[in-house]
């Protein structure tokens, strides 16, 4: 081996090795060409790059002469004329070469290459047509290296996608939202916009729209021809006619792509997404991978449904257990309200209920039954309908509770009880409350000048002791105060920080709620102890009575 072939071999591998740590072809180009113009007679190297699309030139580069005159572009793209394995020696006196070589190369998936070497009468063309074709196979290896590089990279991206698309779908129980998310979470990183339908019966009903240009897509929609055609190629999708469409409008469509996918569960068919591309072909993402995130989209509106339907039988569930209306009193004012807990799947414990007696005095029971589901629901009804008919019949609070923790007790369940009962009487002061507690919270009073007088409570859980511990203290109300009953899920509402409402914004957020009507006072309480929660709130019950002015 000679010197020349030598110093050939060393700089190929050099470059072999090279063309491993590079990341883009702009990188490849300044490493290939340079090798073979320090070849003896070679005056100038050429590389084409050629378009995917339609085979044209995209990219010249050079090393030697450059190539950047319209006559010398026009030569080199005649000069393009090979097949793959052949190089090709062309006569023509350029530069001061008398003679091109040209060789080209072809990866799948990628654009095409050509180089041209050209050369003149010192050239020793069989020896400069071998390196350039070792040339060309470094390039073809180092191109389908950096595609499968590039393929590994947007796979991990857009596993990435699915991954936070998943977590994100599955952030929200509600079906709408989790529509509305599933489009978000699209637009711009998959596409550049998105219309999501939903299959309510035997129709597609648009549910969201999210596009890089809102005013372009509610223009889009308002034009009702535009919109059927959209819609009925998301109905083309469901019945297998089309998944990909071109459309002969791209400039009022605003897409040169449109892309639907079905959205299926538990074989039903959910709704369609229909994804809008207005970029390069090659940035489009593979139908496999549309197909992916539509299913995800799917399992995440099917858990979304369930839950929303669980919910529903839950929350109707619940207003079995609870009185259908409270009764109208002379003299008071009187509302409740009840808030399922935000994750509740399961009927829980809360119950309330106000009864008037014969002689005119109202006794208001508030509870709350240890844990959740059938278990608990049984014994929710049992003890709010025991407490209610002993209390309608006249019997003391004290006695109607004990009755209750006797037959809790007698039952041998290990479930336990939290009730409170408040007689109400009217005296020449207003009205006059006696509370008597079995280890529920206690209640409080808030005056109409905005004080808050917290009650006492006292005593212990029903069913834990065969002898009931109670708790008594007395409260009163003059006209326009409210008496607030409530459960331990208004009180321990927690936020991030660990602090119950209770403690930092209860007495506020009473005071702020005072001049409201009782039932808006109920609603509004509940709700702002349920906005004050970070975590899945327990079910909160609240219970008004105020006092009417004379």
């Amino acid at each position: 081996m000679g010197d020349g072939d030598q110093a050939w071999a060393g700089a190929l591998h050099r470059l072999w090795r090279a063309t491993g740590a590079i990341t883009d072809r702009e990188e490849l180009a300044e490493l290939v060409l340079p090798p073979l113009q320090a070849q003896p007679g070679v005056v100038a190297v050429w590389g084409l790059r050629h378009r995917v699309s339609d085979g044209g030139i995209a990219e010249y580069r050079w090393t030697g002469v450059p190539l950047e005159t319209g006559d010398d572009r026009a030569l080199a793209r005649r000069m393009a004329l090979w097949q793959d394995g052949d190089a090709v020696v062309v006569r023509e006196p350029v530069h001061g070469a008398n003679r091109v070589i040209v060789a080209g190369f072809e990866v799948t998936g990628e654009a095409a290459g050509t180089i041209q070497l050209l050369v003149d009468d010192t050239a020793d063309l069989d020896r400069l047509t071998t390196r350039l074709w070792q040339v060309v196979d470094v390039t073809r290896e180092a191109i389908a290296r950096l595609r499968r590089r590039r393929a590994d990279d947007e796979q991990q991206i857009r596993d990435a996608l699915l991954a936070e698309a998943s977590l994100q779908m599955d952030a929200v129980l509600d079906p709408g939202q989790t529509m509305h998310r599933v489009a978000r979470m699209t637009v711009p990183a998959i596409a550049e916009g998105c219309l999501v339908f939903s299959c309510e019966g035997r129709e597609l009903m648009l549910r969201s729209a999210v596009h890089v240009d809102m005013r372009r897509m509610a223009a889009l929609l308002a034009d009702e021809a535009t919109a059927h055609d959209l819609r009925a190629l998301a109905e083309r999708a469901v019945s297998g006619q089309a998944e990909r469409l071109e459309p002969a409008d791209a400039e009022k469509v605003g897409a040169r792509l449109l892309h639907a996918q079905v959205m299926r569960a538990r074989d039903r068919v959910l709704g369609v997404l229909l994804f809008f591309f207005d970029r390069d072909e090659t940035r489009v993402p593979h139908a496999s991978f549309l197909r992916d995130l539509a299913q995800r989209a799917a399992l995440a509106v099917d858990n979304s449904e369930l839950y929303e339907s669980r919910r529903r039988e839950v929350v109707t569930l619940q207003e079995h257990l609870l009185p259908g209306r409270l009764p109208e009193v002379p003299g008071m004012r009187v509302a409740a309200a009840y808030a399922v807990g935000d994750r509740a799947l399961d009927v829980g414990g809360d119950f309330y209920d106000l009864v008037v007696r014969s002689n005119g005095v109202v006794a208001a029971l508030i509870g709350d039954v240890c844990g959740r589901g059938a278990a608990a629901a049984a014994l929710t009804g049992m003890s709010r309908h025991t407490l209610g008919t002993l209390l309608q019949e006249r019997v003391s609070p004290a006695r109607a509770l004990s009755r209750l923790n006797a037959g809790l007790r007698r039952d041998g369940s290990w479930r336990f009880v939290t009730a409170g009962v408040a007689l109400l009487r009217e005296t020449r002061a207003g009205l006059s409350v006696q509370w008597t507690s079995a280890g529920h919270p206690a209640p409080m009073v808030l005056h109409r000048d905005g004080r808050v007088t917290p009650g006492r409570g006292g005593g212990l859980a029903l069913g834990i002791i065969d002898e009931a511990r109670l708790g008594r203290s007395r409260l009163m109300l003059a006209p326009g105060d409210t008496l607030l009953m409530f459960t331990d899920g208004l009180t321990e509402s927690r936020d991030r920080a660990g602090r119950m409402f209770e403690d930092v914004a209860l007495h506020e957020t009473a005071r702020r709620l005072r001049d409201l009507p009782v039932d808006e006072l109920v609603r509004e309480l509940s709700q702002a102890a349920k906005d004050f929660g970070a975590t899945g709130a327990d079910d909160i019950a609240v219970l008004a009575i105020r006092a009417e002015q004379r």
